[in-house]
């Protein structure tokens, strides 16, 4: 008392009773673990934070087993001290090694190695699972983004450029070691500009990081990038600062597309993170080492009475059978080792084959020879996938979204099948305005393809086929199937999409099988608060995918198999409690009484 909620701070007071709790501890900010117990069930101790004084009260709840789940939690502190202890510098949840970075001048990246470690009870026993990670740096600031498009003559940002580039990325700022995602930029502001201190005092950022930090700003005329940072669902109601950054002193993090695009950075960067077992085992090794080996560490473990194993844990793989592909009358294997079966597709009709008979192609003017090329390719190719195309309604476009959609409000009809766009470039503008049209304005079947990847004579047939494949799908039509050896089972998948950009409302996808092949699939989105995960409108999207299945299929599916992404370990109980009840409820009041379903178990593997 007073209520602090900055846990670093928290820590800090706690740390001033050192001498009382011991010096074996851990302390996550809200709970402390001891080794032992203190002599009162409550105690009250009193600690100073810049002369204010501050109450801590101390509050007796439960023993722990070693083996007790609650324990992991402590375990996972306390391994993240000991990688502190390494000299590891922690950046997001992960621990990377500055020592041990490597430089790319000529790409201007940096890669830090660094750990991804979780300790959890697998199988009969508590192990670590640790993974080599890396942490990608650009040596090149959110500073040197702005500055380099300037206009030469003006020397006046484009404002609407830097705002593309800059807001939704990440950035590192190395004075802290942490990172913030940039939701806008502050063209009124500048370092010169001041702010309020925690303690009440204004001070200008330049005099801010020269004090705090022993660092200089040296342009004082440049924006300030704002981040929203992270808050607690707990916090959402509370008003919240936004983080006010210097532009020269953060760091670019990731790949720019520009980079994606460019071989000789793919193949650089693949070389030194992609590791094969071999050179990952031996850097975990590296690691455990480290840990065997270093004093503090060691000293660390001992209060705990705690130490790691040396070797790493052997156990039998399982490798899975092999999937038998069915295309028409045909089978054939999936080549589990490859994972690929596209050459043996081309060579037969498909599952199920729409007719092509009234569809558009909208091409730049320009781009008219590589429209023209893959009409041709897709004339060759369509006779043996068993597709009957009819000529397409050629039009010419301007490179515009308002010119796509003009084109297409004056041509597409409730008769258009497909429509299928050539682009001159991956524009993300161009290509979010056609599919926004014709998604939402105007449902109809698209597929675009850039002018681009039409180029090369030795690779258009091969692109003309997965181009004729995925139109026949979107069309309503399959490629393949496979046997997953289970009659009348109902597949079902959910996942969350949060927009960690603009902080709009998360949506919940769900979609489900309503054929027995597989191949047709119902689909819903919800709506939901910006980050939750767990999903509310559940029983109305699993009522509305049975009655379809029921309207296919003449019946109900006699099991119902439910992939369900993006819940972490500790949501899994939280999941049972508020997602399955809904999925029982549905399964009520679709299902006869008498049809014996009551009897099922809900089983999360």
């Amino acid at each position: 008392m007073p209520d602090i909620e900055d846990g670093k701070v928290r820590s800090e007071l706690l740390l001033q009773h050192k001498a009382f709790i011991g010096e074996c501890h851990i302390f996550d900010g809200s709970s402390l673990l001891l080794p032992h117990k203190l002599l009162l069930p409550k105690t009250e101790l009193v600690s100073l934070l810049k002369n204010q004084v501050v109450k801590l009260t101390i509050e007796f709840i439960s023993e722990l087993s070693p083996n007790s789940p609650d324990c992991l939690r402590y375990y996972n502190i306390l391994f993240r001290r000991i990688l502190k202890q390494m000299n590891l510098k922690q950046v997001g949840r992960n621990y990377y090694n500055k020592q041990e970075a490597t430089e790319f001048f000529d790409h201007k990246l940096v890669i830090w190695p660094g750990y991804v470690t979780s300790i959890l009870e697998y199988e009969t026993s508590i192990t670590l699972c640790a993974d080599v990670n890396h942490k990608l740096l650009r040596m090149q600031t959110a500073y040197d983004l702005i500055t380099g498009l300037r206009d030469p003559q003006t020397r006046k940002e484009d404002v609407e450029q830097v705002s593309k580039e800059l807001i939704g990325s990440i950035v590192f700022t190395l004075y802290n070691n942490k990172t913030y995602r940039v939701d806008a930029i502050n063209w009124e502001d500048n370092p010169r500009t001041k702010f309020k201190k925690s303690g009440g005092a204004e001070i200008t950022f330049v005099d801010y990081y020269r004090e705090q930090y022993n660092t200089e700003v040296t342009d004082l005329t440049q924006p300030l990038l704002i981040s929203k940072g992270k808050w607690k669902k707990s916090q959402q109601d509370t008003p919240h600062k936004p983080i006010m950054l210097v532009p020269e002193l953060c760091y670019l993090t990731g790949l720019s597309d520009k980079m994606r695009k460019d071989y000789r950075v793919m193949r650089d960067l693949a070389l030194h993170m992609r590791l094969d077992p071999e050179r990952r085992q031996h850097e975990l090794r590296k690691l455990m080492n480290t840990i065997q080996t270093n004093r503090e560490v060691q000293r660390e473990l001992q209060l705990w009475d705690l130490k790691f194993d040396t070797n790493f844990v052997s156990f039998s793989g399982r490798i899975l059978k092999e999937v038998r592909i069915f295309q028409g009358r045909r089978a054939f294997d999936s080549h589990p080792q490859f994972a690929d079966w596209s050459r043996e597709t081309r060579s037969g009709p498909l599952l199920n084959v729409k007719s092509l008979d009234h569809w558009l192609i909208l091409y730049p003017t320009r781009n008219y020879g590589a429209a023209s090329s893959l009409v041709q390719s897709l004339r060759k190719v369509t006779p043996t996938m068993g597709t009957a195309m009819r000529e397409a309604k050629m039009l010419e476009v301007s490179d515009t979204v308002q010119s796509y959609t003009t084109v297409l409000e004056n041509h597409v009809s409730s008769k258009t099948q497909m429509v299928l766009c050539v682009l001159s470039s991956e524009k993300k503008d161009l290509y979010d305005g056609i599919k926004q049209y014709l998604c939402v304005k105007c449902p109809t079947p698209s597929q675009c393809v850039v002018a681009r990847t039409l180029d090369k004579p030795q690779t258009l047939m091969t692109i003309a086929t997965k181009i004729a494949q995925q139109m026949n799908c979107k069309m309503g039509g399959a490629l393949w199937k496979v046997e997953t050896g289970l009659q009348n089972a109902m597949f079902i998948g959910i996942d969350c999409f949060h927009d960690t950009v603009n902080r709009r409302k998360s949506i919940a996808g769900f979609v489900s099988s309503i054929n027995q092949e597989l191949t047709q699939w119902f689909s819903q989105c919800i709506f939901q608060e910006s980050g939750q995960e767990l999903v509310n409108g559940l029983k109305t999207c699993l009522e509305a995918a049975l009655k379809l299945w029921c309207k296919h299929n003449q019946f109900l599916p006699q099991a119902i198999i439910v992939y369900r992404d993006g819940v972490g370990d500790g949501q899994l109980q939280a999941l049972m409690d508020h997602e399955v009840p809904q999925i029982e409820s549905s399964l009520r009041s679709v299902y006869p009484k008498d049809s014996g379903y009551i009897n099922c178990k809900v089983q999360i593997l």
